[in-house]
């Protein structure tokens, strides 16, 4: 018997009734457990602990460890100090050492003391328990901060915020102050005092990396705002104007020639670009950025990627500072498994532009975000299931929006929608998506995502990449984990159709269906044992296309374990059954991975993979083996050493097909805090048996890429840079490495705050 369309709509409707009353379920408002003072005194920030500066503060003793020991007393003592000035978040932190000659801290670079001794406070300012900033300082001043965005599972450090620390190593420990601007953090406007979730934390890396907090934490709850105690305070803030303006000068002066031995050098430069940012806090949580000319001289190389016998994009991080602020409210849950990199919302695919504009906020439940700029290079990934590629518009200018909306409905549920466009003469992405996430109970968590897309290209891009004139197409996901304190499980779904685009954001892989299912264990020994935890894990992930044909279907399994030294080791073994380019191919793999440190600031690496593969080049099979050693070493308080060394080799029914080498070696000198010089080569080399392709290669292929790059920080975003920077490649004549490139290059920025 047929049910009627009548009673199947309203079955789903009282479905969705009885998910939105549950979620929307009043939650438990938690108890205040602190109270910030207001203070008239704002102490110097010097890194010396002086108690009249600090004795009308509140103080908090962290004396919980919550990893890898889970809610046990501390090892070690530290106390904290907080207070409010109506302007400022002052924040001292006292830790005693009984060996400071042990204290792991080294003058470094923002965002890179995280192996360090270091402490910090997360605030959970709009108390909704799902986005914080995270403040952290090292024992000698260094600073890192971070969003940690609680819904979309994400912690994000490419964030940068404009504040005050200082840090200095005593006879018995080691001082750290903050002073954090209230205007650097986003909270709800209005009168009367704020509550906040509050996590004070101190990691003491030693044998072990200990986790010490003022919270209990329990690992089988699947969120971590949600456990943070709260505290009330800034009933009287300072409502000055909140404006920031970041004006920035770039010169550079280069020569180029693309191929040695047959093209003359052309000389460009020297070259003035002015670009400048404005950041306006029109109230405590709705800020307008804007930028003219945004600034994309990629100061520092990016880290080098292994980008032989691939068939999809590699990802780099985006980098420019009016993309970065408030990046985070364009998140949405993008769903997918880790061969598919899904960001919906990619501002490095603005290559070039001229201006943008973008506001972002939140009021109670709301959070909304707009995004708009120009290009004037456009380009997009056109992806497949089997690979994908670049294409290009060259000199077209487009123009990018990008809409955010979320609606958070209790503590526990949170659904919002997406909308981004790309436009060009003839070309246009159009992209629309919704996403909620619900947490059950402490540890189930399910989330799900529809998206639709519509695409037009130009007869350029139909000719030259073989695309359709028009294209439309869905796609969804849906996912359901369960997070325990030793069992866990994630369950995956994902449809992307074969038209389905995301030009505004980075997917590489569409056309395909697929379910995975990857439960794991972990066992956690009792303080004191020699492990601190070790478990199993497994996968079984099977896709087809959209005609309903095999992709593939692969096992994995692997082992962990946590133990002395900070180590960390991963043995992992699969099987797959995989299609490429109309063939069936059996591969089988294994994986070691491990990492340690055997004293303060040194870690060691090996990423060990090999097995049966496909040599993607010829559609064959053939045995890889792939070999990554690498090291960071601090050579006293100033000098790193840091080395990513990978190896990989293809062999074949003949002989080797190929093999390749890939050095990164950087080396940096750390005069302070604020200022250092580094030296960077990036060398490739790779060797063909052209005999064993069915298209012509040549026999090798080598590149080496170098730079020498001084810095001087006043603050995150008031910085002095100046370097050189070259490339060579083979000659073709086959008498070695021959330059193409010279570039000379400086950057000033200074931002000015009202």
């Amino acid at each position: 018997m047929q049910p009627q369309r009548g009673s199947v709509r309203s079955q789903a409707c009282a479905l969705w009734f009885l998910l939105g009353a549950a979620a929307a379920a009043p939650a438990q408002d938690k108890p205040i457990d602190y109270r910030i003072p207001s203070s008239a005194i704002t102490p110097r920030v010097d890194g010396v602990y002086h108690d009249e500066e600090w004795r009308d503060a509140l103080h908090v003793a962290l004396t919980n460890e919550t990893h890898p020991a889970q809610n046990i007393p501390a090892l070690v003592a530290t106390d904290v100090y907080l207070k409010e000035d109506g302007e400022h978040l002052l924040v001292a932190f006292v830790a005693t050492d009984p060996e400071p000659a042990k204290i792991r801290a080294f003058y470094r670079d923002r965002d890179s003391a995280y192996r360090d001794d270091f402490v910090g406070i997360v605030l959970d300012t709009f108390n909704d328990e799902r986005r914080a900033f995270e403040f952290f300082v090292n024992p000698l001043g260094v600073q890192m901060d971070m969003i940690q965005d609680d819904v979309a599972r994400r912690e994000d450090d490419s964030w940068n915020a404009l504040w005050d620390s200082a840090g200095a190593i005593t006879a018995t420990g080691f001082v750290v102050e903050l002073r954090i601007p209230l205007k650097q953090l986003r909270f709800p406007s209005g009168d009367g005092p704020q509550v906040w979730g509050i996590d004070l934390l101190r990691f003491y890396p030693r044998d072990v990396r200990h986790r010490l907090s003022n919270n209990f934490r329990d690992y089988s709850v699947s969120c971590y705002l949600c456990q943070l105690k709260k505290a009330e305070g800034f009933a009287n803030l300072d409502r000055s104007s909140n404006l920031q303006l970041i004006p920035t000068m770039t010169s550079r002066w280069q020569r180029n020639r693309p191929r040695p031995g047959t093209d003359a050098w052309r000389s460009s430069g020297p070259s003035f670009e002015p670009s400048a940012d404005l950041r306006w806090g029109i109230n405590e949580d709705l800020v307008l950025n804007a930028t003219i000319n945004p600034d994309f001289s990629q100061v520092e190389a990016d880290n080098a990627q292994l980008d032989v016998n691939t068939t999809f994009s590699l990802f780099f991080p985006k980098r420019r500072e009016f993309f970065l602020d408030g990046a985070d409210y364009f998140n949405t849950i993008s769903l997918g498994n880790n061969n598919n990199n899904i960001t919906l919302v990619h501002t490095r695919n603005i290559h070039s532009p001229d201006y943008g504009v973008k506001l972002t906020g939140k009021t109670a439940d709301h959070t909304y975000a707009v995004l708009f700029a120009n290009d004037g290079r456009t380009g997009f990934l056109l992806p497949g299931n089997q690979g994908s590629r670049v294409a290009s518009l060259a000199d077209t200018s487009s123009t990018n929006l990008a809409l955010r909306y979320r609606y958070d409905l209790g503590r526990r549920f949170t659904a919002g929608v997406l909308g981004t466009r790309r436009q060009a003469e003839d070309y246009h992405n159009t992209l629309a998506s919704a996403d909620l996430t619900w947490r059950i109970g402490n540890s189930n968590r399910v989330s799900a995502q529809l998206l639709r897309s519509a695409s037009a290209y130009p007869l350029a891009i139909q000719t030259g990449y073989a695309q359709p004139a028009k294209l439309d197409a869905t796609a969804w996901s849906a996912g359901y984990s369960h997070q325990g304190r030793n069992f866990t499980l994630h369950l995956l779904t994902t449809d992307y159709g074969r038209d389905f685009r995301a030009d505004l954001g980075f997917l590489n892989k569409v056309n395909y269906r697929e379910r995975i299912i990857n439960p794991g264990y972990t066992w956690r020994p009792a303080p004191g044992s020699l492990l601190t935890a070790f478990g199993v894990w497994g996968q079984w992930d099977q896709s087809d296309d959209q005609d309903g044909r095999e992709l593939e279907e692969e096992y994995r399994i692997g082992v962990f374990m946590n133990g002395p030294w900070q180590s960390y080791a991963e043995l992992n073994l699969g099987a797959r059954h995989r299609f490429f380019n109309g063939r069936y191919f059996d591969e089988t793999t294994g994986g070691l991975f491990a990492q340690f440190q055997p004293w303060g600031g040194a870690q060691f690496r090996l990423n060990l993979n090999g097995g049966r593969s496909i040599d993607f080049a010829n559609t064959r099979p053939g045995d890889i083996l792939t070999i990554a050693p690498g090291f960071t070493v601090q050579l006293g308080r100033h000098l790193q050493a840091h080395l990513n060394y990978n190896h990989q080799e293809l062999k074949v029914t003949g002989g080797r097909l190929y093999a390749t080498d890939l050095i990164d070696l950087r080396l940096t000198w750390q005069f302070s805090n604020r200022s250092f010089v580094r030296a960077i080569a990036v060398s490739s080399d790779t060797r063909r048996d052209p005999s064993l392709y069915l298209a012509p290669v040549a026999p090798r292929s080598r590149s080496l890429s170098t730079q020498l790059l001084y810095s001087y920080r006043f603050n995150a975003q008031t910085r002095f840079f100046i370097g050189y920077s070259d490339r060579a490649i083979d000659d073709p004549a086959g008498t070695g490495l021959a330059a193409t490139n010279h570039t000379v290059f400086a950057k000033l920025s200074v931002a000015w705050q009202y």
